[in-house]
């Protein structure tokens, strides 16, 4: 479970001393109006669909109206490209409540696939008697419903002549080794991983080298079970087509 941080609950003593009558103290109570998010997480969603997600704030003090507090992305620290989210303008404290919720949706589509995006998220406030914590940070992530299809490809000492794509049934290219082109590989050595998430379906799989006479060997595997594969002798180009039940 996600903890509303403890910094919504500070309270700042201030002591004024006054001199009303010689050697007499008076303490005084000042409580600070606190605004803060829960702490940040990793968000995952489908790469071909779409998350929703609830996120919490918390006021230090309950009121008897309600309460909105601006919202804004941190440019600073988001790296997600900006049509991979959806955030609101605003957040709504309930009168006698310090707990507001708000949703964001985030576009699997629209994320990197290497889990390295971060949306932040900030308020936007202009009363100067309201504290504010610092931005909410999110990891956004894909996140594949079924088993990934992975494809291991191994080398020979020229990986520039190696093009590869995976196609649906209806012929549409869905993952490549580069924009239909040769070259994506030059200068690399060892090999590449390269993780697919596919819904159940029929797909073509065409591996093609340059120079005509086959590159470094490679599997397909899905499940842990092996879809297609060669030791790297396949002349000019090779292709299975498969299903993914």
């Amino acid at each position: 479970m996600k903890k509303i941080l403890s910094l919504f609950t500070i309270m700042l003593v201030f002591v004024v001393f006054t001199n009303c009558e010689e050697n007499e103290i008076t303490p005084k109570v000042l409580e600070i109006d606190y605004v803060g998010f829960e702490s940040g997480f990793i968000l995952g969603v489908d790469p071909t669909g779409t998350a929703e997600q609830e996120i919490k704030i918390a006021t230090s003090n309950k009121t008897t109206s309600d309460r909105t507090f601006n919202l804004v992305v941190d440019s600073d620290l988001t790296t997600a490209d900006a049509s991979a989210y959806s955030v609101p303008n605003s957040v709504t404290v309930p009168a006698n409540s310090n707990i507001g919720v708000f949703n964001i949706a985030v576009i699997g589509e629209y994320i990197d696939p290497s889990g390295d995006d971060i949306l932040a998220i900030g308020f936007s406030s202009n009363d100067n008697n309201v504290f504010v914590s610092g931005s909410i940070s999110l990891n956004l992530k894909q996140v594949c419903p079924n088993p990934e299809l992975i494809l291991d490809i191994t080398f020979d000492p020229w990986p520039e002549e190696i093009f590869w794509r995976l196609l649906d049934s209806s012929g549409n290219t869905l993952f490549a080794s580069a924009n239909l082109a040769y070259g994506a590989y030059a200068g690399l050595s060892g090999g590449i991983t390269k993780p697919m998430c596919l819904a159940n379906g029929s797909y073509t799989f065409e591996i093609y080298d340059q120079y005509g006479d086959g590159a470094g060997p490679f599997s397909l595997t899905y499940d842990g079970s092996v879809v297609f594969s060669s030791d790297g002798g396949y002349g000019p180009g090779t292709s299975h087509t498969f299903t993914l039940p």
